[in-house]
Protein backbone atom coordinates (compact mmCIF):
# COMPACT_ATOMS: atom_id res chain seq x y z
CA UNK A 1 0.00 0.00 0.00
CA UNK A 2 3.18 2.46 0.60
CA UNK A 3 4.27 1.85 -3.00
CA UNK A 4 4.17 4.87 -5.14
CA UNK A 5 2.91 7.23 -6.23
CA UNK A 6 0.53 6.87 -3.53
CA UNK A 7 1.07 9.23 -0.34
CA UNK A 8 0.30 9.09 3.02
CA UNK A 9 0.19 11.69 5.60
CA UNK A 10 -0.09 9.89 9.23
CA UNK A 11 -1.22 11.85 12.34
CA UNK A 12 -0.21 11.55 15.51
CA UNK A 13 -1.34 13.72 18.91
CA UNK A 14 1.38 13.39 21.56
CA UNK A 15 -0.49 15.05 24.32
CA UNK A 16 -2.32 13.62 26.79
CA UNK A 17 -4.72 15.62 29.60
CA UNK A 18 -3.79 14.95 33.37
CA UNK A 19 -6.86 13.44 35.42
CA UNK A 20 -6.00 16.28 38.17
CA UNK A 21 -6.32 19.20 36.55
CA UNK A 22 -8.25 19.15 32.58
CA UNK A 23 -6.91 22.46 31.83
CA UNK A 24 -3.30 21.38 31.84
CA UNK A 25 -1.79 19.16 29.18
CA UNK A 26 0.95 16.95 29.47
CA UNK A 27 3.55 15.71 27.34
CA UNK A 28 4.10 11.53 26.55
CA UNK A 29 7.03 10.33 25.37
CA UNK A 30 5.59 7.21 24.18
CA UNK A 31 7.71 6.04 20.46
CA UNK A 32 5.82 2.62 20.45
CA UNK A 33 4.16 4.18 17.31
CA UNK A 34 7.62 4.27 15.42
CA UNK A 35 8.09 0.61 15.73
CA UNK A 36 5.41 -0.44 13.61
CA UNK A 37 6.74 0.88 10.49
CA UNK A 38 9.82 -1.74 11.61
CA UNK A 39 8.85 -4.66 9.36
CA UNK A 40 6.61 -2.79 6.90
CA UNK A 41 7.84 -2.67 2.95
CA UNK A 42 8.27 1.37 2.91
CA UNK A 43 11.45 1.60 0.35
CA UNK A 44 12.78 4.65 -1.48
CA UNK A 45 10.10 5.65 -3.74
CA UNK A 46 7.17 5.91 -0.70
CA UNK A 47 5.80 8.95 0.31
CA UNK A 48 4.76 8.44 3.78
CA UNK A 49 4.84 11.51 6.71
CA UNK A 50 4.02 11.33 9.97
CA UNK A 51 3.27 14.75 11.97
CA UNK A 52 3.57 14.36 15.67
CA UNK A 53 1.78 17.10 17.66
CA UNK A 54 4.00 18.37 20.67
CA UNK A 55 2.82 21.21 22.49
CA UNK A 56 -0.01 23.07 21.45
CA UNK A 57 -0.84 23.31 17.58
CA UNK A 58 2.84 22.57 17.01
CA UNK A 59 3.79 19.32 14.32
CA UNK A 60 7.05 17.98 13.78
CA UNK A 61 6.83 16.10 10.25
CA UNK A 62 8.48 12.61 9.59
CA UNK A 63 9.31 11.12 6.66
CA UNK A 64 10.23 7.30 7.01
CA UNK A 65 11.37 4.99 4.24
CA UNK A 66 14.11 1.55 4.66
CA UNK A 67 16.56 1.26 1.43
CA UNK A 68 15.82 -2.39 1.22
CA UNK A 69 14.63 -5.31 2.83
CA UNK A 70 17.88 -6.42 3.98
CA UNK A 71 18.28 -3.05 5.77
CA UNK A 72 16.68 -0.97 8.65
CA UNK A 73 14.33 1.75 8.62
CA UNK A 74 15.59 5.03 8.34
CA UNK A 75 13.69 8.38 9.44
CA UNK A 76 14.10 12.19 8.19
CA UNK A 77 13.21 14.96 9.98
CA UNK A 78 10.96 17.27 6.91
CA UNK A 79 10.18 20.40 9.22
CA UNK A 80 7.13 21.15 11.26
CA UNK A 81 4.40 22.98 10.72
CA UNK A 82 2.65 26.11 13.33
CA UNK A 83 -0.69 27.80 12.97
CA UNK A 84 1.22 31.04 12.87
CA UNK A 85 4.92 29.93 11.14
CA UNK A 86 2.90 27.51 8.40
CA UNK A 87 4.98 24.82 6.89
CA UNK A 88 8.68 25.47 7.62
CA UNK A 89 10.91 22.73 5.62
CA UNK A 90 14.31 21.59 6.41
CA UNK A 91 15.28 21.06 2.76
CA UNK A 92 13.45 21.06 -0.37
CA UNK A 93 15.25 17.68 -2.10
CA UNK A 94 13.18 15.39 -3.75
CA UNK A 95 12.78 11.84 -2.27
CA UNK A 96 15.12 10.82 -5.00
CA UNK A 97 17.72 13.25 -4.41
CA UNK A 98 17.70 12.49 -0.43
CA UNK A 99 17.46 8.74 -0.23
CA UNK A 100 20.10 7.52 -2.89
CA UNK A 101 22.39 6.48 -0.56
CA UNK A 102 20.73 2.91 -0.51
CA UNK A 103 23.83 1.70 2.48
CA UNK A 104 25.35 -1.11 0.49
CA UNK A 105 22.28 -2.85 -0.33
CA UNK A 106 23.12 -6.17 -2.95
CA UNK A 107 21.09 -5.24 -6.32
CA UNK A 108 20.89 -7.56 -9.07
CA UNK A 109 21.48 -7.51 -13.16
CA UNK A 110 21.55 -9.46 -15.82
CA UNK A 111 24.09 -8.50 -19.20
CA UNK A 112 23.08 -9.49 -22.65
CA UNK A 113 26.15 -11.17 -25.02
CA UNK A 114 25.86 -13.52 -27.86
CA UNK A 115 29.60 -14.47 -27.50
CA UNK A 116 30.43 -16.19 -24.43
CA UNK A 117 33.80 -14.65 -24.59
CA UNK A 118 32.53 -10.69 -24.17
CA UNK A 119 32.48 -11.55 -20.54
CA UNK A 120 36.23 -11.11 -20.31
CA UNK A 121 36.59 -7.64 -22.66
CA UNK A 122 33.14 -5.71 -20.73
CA UNK A 123 35.45 -2.64 -20.14
CA UNK A 124 39.20 -3.08 -22.44
CA UNK A 125 37.46 -2.03 -25.40
CA UNK A 126 38.44 -4.99 -27.39
CA UNK A 127 36.49 -6.09 -30.22
CA UNK A 128 34.28 -3.66 -30.45
CA UNK A 129 32.18 -5.19 -33.28
CA UNK A 130 31.07 -8.10 -30.11
CA UNK A 131 27.99 -7.27 -28.64
CA UNK A 132 28.69 -3.58 -28.70
CA UNK A 133 25.49 -2.61 -26.69
CA UNK A 134 26.34 -4.62 -23.47
CA UNK A 135 29.92 -3.28 -23.91
CA UNK A 136 28.54 0.66 -23.85
CA UNK A 137 25.55 -0.21 -21.07
CA UNK A 138 28.03 -2.18 -17.92
CA UNK A 139 30.18 1.39 -17.10
CA UNK A 140 26.48 2.58 -16.94
CA UNK A 141 25.31 0.29 -14.58
CA UNK A 142 28.22 0.50 -12.65
CA UNK A 143 27.82 4.69 -12.95
CA UNK A 144 24.74 4.15 -11.59
CA UNK A 145 24.92 1.90 -8.91
CA UNK A 146 28.17 3.77 -7.48
CA UNK A 147 25.98 6.36 -7.61
CA UNK A 148 23.02 4.77 -5.12
CA UNK A 149 25.83 3.71 -2.92
CA UNK A 150 25.20 -0.18 -3.61
CA UNK A 151 26.22 -3.46 -4.66
CA UNK A 152 25.46 -5.49 -7.88
CA UNK A 153 26.23 -8.67 -9.28
CA UNK A 154 25.23 -9.67 -12.89
CA UNK A 155 23.82 -12.46 -14.69
CA UNK A 156 24.05 -13.80 -18.37
CA UNK A 157 21.87 -14.85 -20.79
CA UNK A 158 21.88 -14.90 -24.75
CA UNK A 159 18.68 -13.54 -25.16
CA UNK A 160 17.01 -9.86 -24.26
CA UNK A 161 13.88 -12.10 -23.81
CA UNK A 162 10.29 -12.67 -25.83
CA UNK A 163 6.84 -13.70 -25.48
CA UNK A 164 6.61 -17.02 -25.69
CA UNK A 165 3.06 -18.74 -26.86
CA UNK A 166 1.84 -19.82 -23.37
CA UNK A 167 2.72 -15.87 -22.35
CA UNK A 168 6.06 -16.29 -20.25
CA UNK A 169 8.77 -14.47 -20.86
CA UNK A 170 12.24 -15.56 -21.24
CA UNK A 171 15.50 -13.96 -21.26
CA UNK A 172 16.31 -10.84 -19.64
CA UNK A 173 13.14 -9.64 -19.67
CA UNK A 174 11.35 -12.63 -18.09
CA UNK A 175 14.24 -12.16 -14.95
CA UNK A 176 12.51 -8.61 -14.71
CA UNK A 177 9.21 -9.75 -14.99
CA UNK A 178 9.79 -12.16 -11.98
CA UNK A 179 12.00 -10.09 -9.83
CA UNK A 180 15.04 -11.99 -9.89
CA UNK A 181 16.74 -9.18 -11.20
CA UNK A 182 16.33 -5.55 -10.24
CA UNK A 183 17.60 -3.60 -13.48
CA UNK A 184 18.78 -4.96 -16.99
CA UNK A 185 22.23 -4.92 -17.95
CA UNK A 186 21.87 -4.45 -21.52
CA UNK A 187 19.59 -2.11 -23.47
CA UNK A 188 16.51 -3.32 -25.60
CA UNK A 189 13.86 -2.24 -27.75
CA UNK A 190 11.04 -0.29 -26.30
CA UNK A 191 8.42 -2.64 -28.48
CA UNK A 192 4.32 -2.37 -27.13
CA UNK A 193 4.01 -5.82 -26.10
CA UNK A 194 6.86 -4.78 -23.25
CA UNK A 195 4.93 -2.13 -21.82
CA UNK A 196 3.43 -3.04 -18.74
CA UNK A 197 6.15 -5.59 -18.18
CA UNK A 198 9.45 -3.80 -17.64
CA UNK A 199 9.64 -0.24 -17.28
CA UNK A 200 11.22 2.13 -19.72
CA UNK A 201 14.33 4.24 -18.57
CA UNK A 202 15.37 7.37 -20.31
CA UNK A 203 19.06 6.35 -21.13
CA UNK A 204 19.06 5.71 -24.88
CA UNK A 205 22.24 3.67 -26.91
CA UNK A 206 22.66 5.78 -30.03
CA UNK A 207 22.79 2.74 -32.86
CA UNK A 208 20.06 0.76 -34.62
CA UNK A 209 19.91 -1.95 -37.23
CA UNK A 210 19.69 -0.95 -40.27
CA UNK A 211 20.07 -2.02 -44.10
CA UNK A 212 23.17 -0.36 -44.96
CA UNK A 213 24.32 -0.17 -48.50
CA UNK A 214 26.30 1.76 -51.41
CA UNK A 215 24.32 3.88 -53.29
CA UNK A 216 24.35 1.39 -56.94
CA UNK A 217 25.40 3.08 -59.74
CA UNK A 218 22.83 4.79 -62.04
CA UNK A 219 22.89 2.49 -65.01
CA UNK A 220 22.23 -0.59 -62.35
CA UNK A 221 18.47 0.79 -61.83
CA UNK A 222 17.60 2.41 -64.75
CA UNK A 223 18.34 2.57 -68.64
CA UNK A 224 20.56 5.14 -69.15
CA UNK A 225 21.13 5.68 -72.48
CA UNK A 226 17.70 7.63 -72.40
CA UNK A 227 18.40 10.07 -70.10
CA UNK A 228 20.81 12.29 -71.61
CA UNK A 229 18.06 14.16 -72.71
CA UNK A 230 14.75 14.95 -71.07
CA UNK A 231 11.52 13.66 -72.52
CA UNK A 232 10.79 16.55 -74.68
CA UNK A 233 14.47 16.45 -76.66
CA UNK A 234 13.27 13.03 -77.45
CA UNK A 235 10.17 14.11 -78.65
CA UNK A 236 11.43 16.96 -80.59
CA UNK A 237 14.10 14.35 -81.97
CA UNK A 238 11.16 12.21 -82.93
CA UNK A 239 9.82 15.26 -85.00
CA UNK A 240 13.08 16.62 -86.22
CA UNK A 241 13.80 12.72 -87.76
CA UNK A 242 10.24 12.54 -89.34
CA UNK A 243 10.70 15.70 -91.02
CA UNK A 244 14.16 14.53 -91.95
CA UNK A 245 12.75 11.49 -93.45
CA UNK A 246 10.01 13.37 -95.67
CA UNK A 247 12.16 15.95 -97.00
CA UNK A 248 14.67 13.21 -98.02
CA UNK A 249 12.06 11.45 -99.67
CA UNK A 250 10.76 14.26 -101.64
CA UNK A 251 14.24 15.59 -102.27
CA UNK A 252 15.71 12.15 -103.61
CA UNK A 253 11.98 11.12 -105.61
CA UNK A 254 12.54 14.96 -107.24
CA UNK A 255 16.50 14.22 -108.05
CA UNK A 256 15.36 10.50 -109.60
CA UNK A 257 12.88 12.41 -111.56
CA UNK A 258 14.99 14.83 -112.79
CA UNK A 259 17.89 12.32 -113.62
CA UNK A 260 15.59 10.59 -116.05
CA UNK A 261 13.90 13.21 -117.44
CA UNK A 262 17.69 14.60 -118.60
CA UNK A 263 18.50 10.73 -119.07
CA UNK A 264 21.64 11.17 -117.23
CA UNK A 265 23.88 8.42 -116.06
CA UNK A 266 24.39 8.77 -112.51
CA UNK A 267 24.94 6.25 -110.43
CA UNK A 268 21.40 6.21 -109.11
CA UNK A 269 19.77 5.55 -112.06
CA UNK A 270 21.85 2.87 -112.51
CA UNK A 271 20.21 1.19 -110.24
CA UNK A 272 17.66 -1.43 -111.17
CA UNK A 273 15.19 -0.54 -108.68
CA UNK A 274 14.23 2.80 -107.65
CA UNK A 275 14.49 3.58 -103.93
CA UNK A 276 12.33 2.16 -101.56
CA UNK A 277 11.07 3.41 -98.28
CA UNK A 278 14.07 1.21 -96.40
CA UNK A 279 16.47 2.41 -98.59
CA UNK A 280 15.69 6.09 -97.23
CA UNK A 281 15.29 4.61 -93.11
CA UNK A 282 18.62 3.30 -93.73
CA UNK A 283 20.06 6.56 -95.04
CA UNK A 284 18.57 8.52 -92.16
CA UNK A 285 19.97 6.18 -89.40
CA UNK A 286 22.93 5.79 -90.61
CA UNK A 287 23.63 9.27 -90.54
CA UNK A 288 22.18 9.76 -87.40
CA UNK A 289 23.99 7.34 -85.76
CA UNK A 290 27.54 8.14 -87.60
CA UNK A 291 27.67 5.17 -88.98
CA UNK A 292 27.44 6.38 -93.16
CA UNK A 293 25.30 5.93 -95.77
CA UNK A 294 25.72 4.41 -99.84
CA UNK A 295 23.90 7.63 -100.98
CA UNK A 296 25.95 10.43 -102.37
CA UNK A 297 23.51 13.30 -103.08
CA UNK A 298 24.15 15.80 -106.27
CA UNK A 299 21.23 17.81 -106.17
CA UNK A 300 21.12 20.99 -104.44
CA UNK A 301 17.58 20.00 -102.49
CA UNK A 302 18.96 16.40 -101.30
CA UNK A 303 22.35 18.40 -100.51
CA UNK A 304 20.39 21.10 -97.88
CA UNK A 305 18.85 18.49 -96.01
CA UNK A 306 21.85 15.69 -95.94
CA UNK A 307 23.46 17.94 -94.65
CA UNK A 308 21.27 19.69 -92.07
CA UNK A 309 20.68 15.95 -91.38
CA UNK A 310 24.72 15.26 -90.49
CA UNK A 311 25.00 18.73 -88.56
CA UNK A 312 22.11 17.71 -86.04
CA UNK A 313 23.58 14.33 -86.02
CA UNK A 314 26.94 15.93 -84.91
CA UNK A 315 25.80 18.23 -82.41
CA UNK A 316 23.24 15.64 -81.00
CA UNK A 317 26.07 12.79 -80.88
CA UNK A 318 28.37 15.03 -78.92
CA UNK A 319 26.13 16.04 -76.66
CA UNK A 320 24.59 12.49 -75.85
CA UNK A 321 27.79 10.44 -75.26
CA UNK A 322 29.42 13.35 -72.98
CA UNK A 323 26.34 12.55 -70.78
CA UNK A 324 26.93 9.05 -71.17
CA UNK A 325 30.32 8.95 -69.50
CA UNK A 326 29.04 11.00 -66.49
CA UNK A 327 25.86 9.07 -66.16
CA UNK A 328 27.75 5.66 -66.45
CA UNK A 329 29.86 6.92 -63.39
CA UNK A 330 26.56 8.75 -61.21
CA UNK A 331 24.87 7.19 -58.44
CA UNK A 332 21.34 7.20 -57.89
CA UNK A 333 19.18 8.48 -54.89
CA UNK A 334 16.38 6.21 -55.92
CA UNK A 335 16.30 3.66 -53.11
CA UNK A 336 14.94 5.48 -50.31
CA UNK A 337 11.82 3.39 -48.62
CA UNK A 338 11.70 -0.46 -47.79
CA UNK A 339 9.52 -0.85 -51.27
CA UNK A 340 12.21 0.66 -53.66
CA UNK A 341 14.62 -1.86 -51.77
CA UNK A 342 12.56 -4.57 -52.27
CA UNK A 343 12.19 -3.97 -55.90
CA UNK A 344 16.00 -3.05 -56.45
CA UNK A 345 18.33 -5.45 -58.23
CA UNK A 346 20.35 -4.99 -54.71
CA UNK A 347 20.48 -8.67 -52.98
CA UNK A 348 19.68 -8.56 -49.50
CA UNK A 349 21.00 -10.09 -46.02
CA UNK A 350 20.61 -9.78 -42.64
CA UNK A 351 22.79 -9.97 -39.64
CA UNK A 352 22.17 -13.47 -37.88
CA UNK A 353 21.19 -12.43 -34.30
CA UNK A 354 18.37 -13.22 -32.01
CA UNK A 355 16.80 -9.86 -32.08
CA UNK A 356 16.68 -9.35 -35.83
CA UNK A 357 15.31 -12.84 -36.50
CA UNK A 358 12.37 -12.50 -33.97
CA UNK A 359 11.23 -8.73 -35.17
CA UNK A 360 11.62 -9.77 -38.93
CA UNK A 361 9.12 -12.84 -38.38
CA UNK A 362 6.79 -10.38 -36.34
CA UNK A 363 6.31 -8.03 -38.95
CA UNK A 364 2.81 -8.27 -40.63
CA UNK A 365 2.93 -5.27 -43.43
CA UNK A 366 3.52 -6.75 -46.65
CA UNK A 367 6.49 -4.77 -47.62
CA UNK A 368 8.43 -6.40 -44.92
CA UNK A 369 7.08 -9.80 -45.45
CA UNK A 370 7.54 -9.82 -48.79
CA UNK A 371 11.41 -8.68 -47.96
CA UNK A 372 12.00 -11.87 -45.20
CA UNK A 373 9.75 -14.29 -47.72
CA UNK A 374 11.52 -13.38 -51.16
CA UNK A 375 14.86 -11.74 -50.42
CA UNK A 376 16.50 -13.02 -47.10
CA UNK A 377 14.86 -16.03 -46.79
CA UNK A 378 13.18 -17.37 -49.87
CA UNK A 379 12.10 -21.07 -50.23
CA UNK A 380 14.34 -23.70 -52.34
CA UNK A 381 17.59 -21.69 -51.79
CA UNK A 382 19.94 -20.44 -49.05
CA UNK A 383 18.98 -18.17 -46.37
CA UNK A 384 20.80 -14.75 -46.34
CA UNK A 385 21.41 -14.87 -42.79
CA UNK A 386 25.00 -14.15 -42.46
CA UNK A 387 27.53 -12.78 -40.00
CA UNK A 388 28.55 -8.96 -40.02
CA UNK A 389 32.06 -9.32 -41.08
CA UNK A 390 30.56 -11.33 -44.52
CA UNK A 391 27.39 -8.74 -44.92
CA UNK A 392 30.00 -5.66 -44.89
CA UNK A 393 32.54 -7.35 -46.95
CA UNK A 394 29.23 -8.47 -49.77
CA UNK A 395 28.59 -4.37 -49.86
CA UNK A 396 32.04 -3.77 -50.92
CA UNK A 397 32.13 -6.11 -53.35
CA UNK A 398 28.67 -6.81 -54.60
CA UNK A 399 24.97 -4.66 -55.20
CA UNK A 400 24.08 -5.97 -51.98
CA UNK A 401 22.09 -4.22 -48.90
CA UNK A 402 23.16 -5.39 -45.18
CA UNK A 403 20.70 -5.59 -42.15
CA UNK A 404 22.13 -5.24 -39.20
CA UNK A 405 24.09 -2.94 -36.03
CA UNK A 406 25.31 0.22 -37.76
CA UNK A 407 27.64 0.76 -35.32
CA UNK A 408 29.08 -2.10 -35.70
CA UNK A 409 28.92 -1.86 -40.01
CA UNK A 410 30.40 1.53 -40.00
CA UNK A 411 33.75 0.05 -37.73
CA UNK A 412 34.07 -2.59 -40.02
CA UNK A 413 33.92 -0.29 -43.16
CA UNK A 414 36.24 2.00 -41.84
CA UNK A 415 39.13 -0.30 -41.26
CA UNK A 416 38.86 -2.60 -44.27
CA UNK A 417 37.12 -0.07 -47.10
CA UNK A 418 39.64 2.32 -48.95
CA UNK A 419 38.63 6.01 -48.98
CA UNK A 420 36.96 6.27 -51.58
CA UNK A 421 34.70 3.10 -50.72
CA UNK A 422 33.26 4.80 -48.14
CA UNK A 423 31.34 7.42 -50.17
CA UNK A 424 27.22 7.18 -51.15
CA UNK A 425 26.79 5.05 -47.92
CA UNK A 426 23.28 4.80 -47.62
CA UNK A 427 20.42 3.55 -45.05
CA UNK A 428 17.03 2.46 -44.88
CA UNK A 429 15.12 1.78 -41.50
CA UNK A 430 13.46 -1.77 -41.60
CA UNK A 431 12.22 -2.57 -37.82
CA UNK A 432 11.04 0.68 -37.26
CA UNK A 433 12.22 1.12 -33.31
CA UNK A 434 13.35 3.56 -31.21
CA UNK A 435 16.67 3.18 -29.67
CA UNK A 436 17.43 0.57 -27.02
CA UNK A 437 17.07 1.69 -23.62
CA UNK A 438 17.70 0.52 -20.43
CA UNK A 439 14.66 -1.37 -18.59
CA UNK A 440 14.22 -2.30 -14.60
CA UNK A 441 11.04 -3.85 -12.60
CA UNK A 442 7.75 -2.14 -13.18
CA UNK A 443 7.11 -0.60 -10.12
CA UNK A 444 10.83 -0.36 -8.96
CA UNK A 445 11.62 0.92 -5.82
CA UNK A 446 14.58 2.76 -6.96
CA UNK A 447 13.11 3.82 -10.42
CA UNK A 448 12.94 7.52 -9.58
CA UNK A 449 16.68 7.44 -8.19
CA UNK A 450 17.95 5.27 -11.13
CA UNK A 451 15.93 7.67 -13.80
CA UNK A 452 17.77 10.62 -12.16
CA UNK A 453 20.72 9.02 -12.27
CA UNK A 454 20.37 8.77 -16.09
CA UNK A 455 20.16 12.48 -16.59
CA UNK A 456 22.92 12.71 -14.41
CA UNK A 457 24.79 10.53 -16.85
CA UNK A 458 24.07 12.27 -19.83
CA UNK A 459 24.18 15.82 -18.10
CA UNK A 460 28.34 14.64 -16.45
CA UNK A 461 29.30 12.95 -20.24
CA UNK A 462 29.84 9.63 -19.00
CA UNK A 463 26.86 8.62 -21.59
CA UNK A 464 28.64 9.73 -24.16
CA UNK A 465 32.26 8.58 -23.35
CA UNK A 466 31.53 4.55 -23.95
CA UNK A 467 29.49 5.14 -26.74
CA UNK A 468 32.13 7.63 -28.95
CA UNK A 469 34.46 4.92 -28.28
CA UNK A 470 31.97 1.61 -29.29
CA UNK A 471 30.29 3.21 -32.04
CA UNK A 472 31.78 4.92 -35.35
CA UNK A 473 29.37 7.28 -36.77
CA UNK A 474 29.45 6.98 -40.47
CA UNK A 475 32.63 6.82 -42.76
CA UNK A 476 32.77 10.35 -44.20
CA UNK A 477 33.53 10.76 -47.56
CA UNK A 478 37.14 12.22 -48.36
CA UNK A 479 37.82 10.87 -51.89
CA UNK A 480 35.88 10.16 -55.23
CA UNK A 481 38.57 10.01 -57.35
CA UNK A 482 39.04 6.39 -58.05
CA UNK A 483 37.76 4.82 -61.33
CA UNK A 484 34.65 3.55 -61.50
CA UNK A 485 34.97 -0.07 -63.39
CA UNK A 486 31.84 -0.56 -66.01
CA UNK A 487 30.59 -3.88 -66.71
CA UNK A 488 28.03 -5.71 -68.22
CA UNK A 489 25.84 -5.05 -65.68
CA UNK A 490 25.81 -1.14 -66.33
CA UNK A 491 25.76 -2.36 -69.92
CA UNK A 492 22.95 -4.35 -70.12
CA UNK A 493 20.20 -2.18 -71.78
CA UNK A 494 22.80 -1.82 -74.59
CA UNK A 495 23.21 -5.82 -74.86
CA UNK A 496 19.91 -6.71 -74.52
CA UNK A 497 19.28 -4.21 -77.27
CA UNK A 498 21.82 -6.05 -79.89
CA UNK A 499 20.48 -9.60 -78.51
CA UNK A 500 16.84 -8.26 -80.05
CA UNK A 501 18.56 -6.75 -83.14
CA UNK A 502 20.21 -10.20 -83.81
CA UNK A 503 17.39 -12.25 -83.11
CA UNK A 504 14.81 -9.89 -85.59
CA UNK A 505 17.64 -9.71 -88.01
CA UNK A 506 17.83 -13.67 -88.13
CA UNK A 507 13.67 -13.92 -87.83
CA UNK A 508 14.44 -11.57 -91.30
CA UNK A 509 17.01 -13.37 -92.62
CA UNK A 510 14.71 -16.36 -92.28
CA UNK A 511 11.75 -15.16 -94.09
CA UNK A 512 14.21 -13.89 -96.32
CA UNK A 513 15.00 -17.55 -97.24
CA UNK A 514 11.67 -18.75 -97.66
CA UNK A 515 10.43 -15.97 -99.83
CA UNK A 516 13.69 -16.75 -101.96
CA UNK A 517 12.95 -20.30 -102.07
CA UNK A 518 9.09 -19.51 -102.75
CA UNK A 519 9.85 -17.36 -105.25
CA UNK A 520 12.42 -20.11 -107.42
CA UNK A 521 9.90 -22.29 -107.20
CA UNK A 522 7.31 -20.65 -108.32
CA UNK A 523 9.92 -19.55 -111.11
CA UNK A 524 10.78 -23.15 -111.97
CA UNK A 525 6.86 -24.32 -112.43
CA UNK A 526 6.69 -21.18 -114.98
CA UNK A 527 9.28 -22.05 -116.73
CA UNK A 528 8.43 -26.09 -116.88
CA UNK A 529 4.67 -24.81 -117.75
CA UNK A 530 6.42 -22.45 -120.41
CA UNK A 531 8.27 -26.08 -121.68
CA UNK A 532 5.50 -27.79 -121.78
CA UNK A 533 3.40 -25.35 -123.88
CA UNK A 534 6.41 -25.14 -126.13
CA UNK A 535 6.37 -28.41 -126.99
CA UNK A 536 3.14 -29.23 -127.30
CA UNK A 537 3.12 -26.08 -130.14
CA UNK A 538 5.79 -27.99 -131.80
CA UNK A 539 3.80 -31.36 -132.09
CA UNK A 540 1.00 -29.32 -133.11
CA UNK A 541 3.14 -27.93 -136.02
CA UNK A 542 4.43 -30.83 -137.24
Amino acid sequence: MFVAPTKWLLFQDRQTIDNDDNANLTFTHDDSLLEIFENLAIYPDSDVVLARRFDGDFLELLSVYRPSPQRGVIWENRGNWTIKSGLRMRTLDVASARRRDLQQTPLKSCLVMTDPNTVNHLTDFKDKTIDPVTKANYPWILHLVNRMNATISFEVTNSWGYRAENGSWNGMIGMLKRREIDIGGTATFLVPERIGVVQYIQLYTHTCSRFVFRRPLLSTVSNIFILPFQRNVWIAIAVFLTLVFCLLYLTIQWENYRDRMAESATDWNQKPNKPTISDYLLILLGAFSQQGYAYEPHRISSRIVTFMLLLASLSLYASYTANIVGLLQSTTDSIKTLPHLLNSPLKLGAQDVVYNRYYSKSFQDPVRKAILEQRIEPKGRKSNWMSIEEGVRRIRNELFAFQGEIGTVYQLMQDTYFEEEKCGLTEIDYLKVLYPLLVIQEQSPYSEIIKTGALKLREYGLKYREEYRLYTRKPVCASQTSFITIGFTECDFALITMGYGILLAVIVLALELLWHKRQTMRAKKCAIIETSRAETDLVYLD
